[in-house]
């Protein structure tokens, strides 16, 4: 049978306990209710002030350093099989000229056989085959790849042109700006201080982007199916500008 009164020692522990338990209550009262509360023995921890939240952006305009180009051998009629020998025939074409081209790097895309439609009497009945197959090039130079897709485009579809920053450039203009964003979030905190009467600052917290700016709006060009040409007309490539960007942000405790 369980002993009907507490002892002197344990009352004595929950005497001191109750103090440091009001104090936790009021606290949690206090982050809920604006009403103040006195009865408490002990204050409750404020919030740290001097808290600012700053933002460094660096940015650059930057010519991409290659061109790329999407090309696509499209046939279609009744037989499938033939219809595939035929694609694949203009895509090995292809890519040998573009690996007897120096500079160009050539990637095969997909390569997909598909049925054809028509209306018969309201009906949908298939009347053939669509085989199509697709190949990109790219070069850093960009006369010799409009040369180049200037003699494809006689026996494939131009599907469109554009341009890219390359990995080494990317990694260059990304250290640099990341080395300007993180120079600027630093002068920003210093002028914040200044500005709001304290003398200088500790860094709480911050992050460093990624390069922003590496995709470009697409250029499609949809171009029928020409026939052969004694005269092979380069297609011209012009880059634009990027305007890549850094962003670092984060919050500074600012000090007397």
């Amino acid at each position: 049978m369980g002993p009907r009164f507490m002892s002197k020692a344990l009352m004595q522990r929950l005497l001191a306990a109750l103090p440091v338990a009001l104090i936790s209550l009021a606290c949690q009262a206090q982050s809920l209710s604006p009403m103040p509360h006195t009865w408490a023995s002990q204050p409750c921890a404020a919030e740290p002030s001097g808290i600012v939240h700053l933002e460094g952006v660096a940015r650059s305009e930057v010519k991409p350093d290659r061109a790329v180009v999407t090309l696509a051998a499209v046939r279609q009629g009744p037989n499938a099989a033939a219809l595939n020998g035929e694609v694949a025939s203009l895509l090995h074409a292809a890519v040998e000229a573009a690996h007897a081209t120096a500079g160009v790097a050539v990637q095969t895309g997909g390569f997909q056989t598909t049925p054809s439609y028509k209306m018969v009497s309201g009906q949908s009945e298939q009347d053939g085959w669509t085989v199509r197959a697709q190949i990109i090039l790219k070069s850093a130079d960009f006369v010799v790849l409009g040369r180049l897709l200037g003699q494809l485009a006689h026996t494939l579809q131009v599907e469109g042109t554009g341009t890219e920053i390359s990995g080494d450039l990317q990694g260059r203009e990304q250290a640099q700006l990341t080395k300007l964003a993180i120079a600027q979030f630093r002068a920003r905190a210093q002028a914040t201080a200044h500005e709001f009467g304290y003398r200088d600052y500790v860094l709480r917290d911050v992050s460093v982007g990624n390069l922003q700016g590496l995709t470009p709006t697409p250029r499609p060009m949809f171009r029928a199916m020409a026939a052969a040409s004694p005269v092979e007309m380069p297609i011209p490539i012009e880059a634009g500008l990027y305007t890549l960007t850094v962003s670092v942000n984060g919050s500074v405790q600012l000090q007397r």
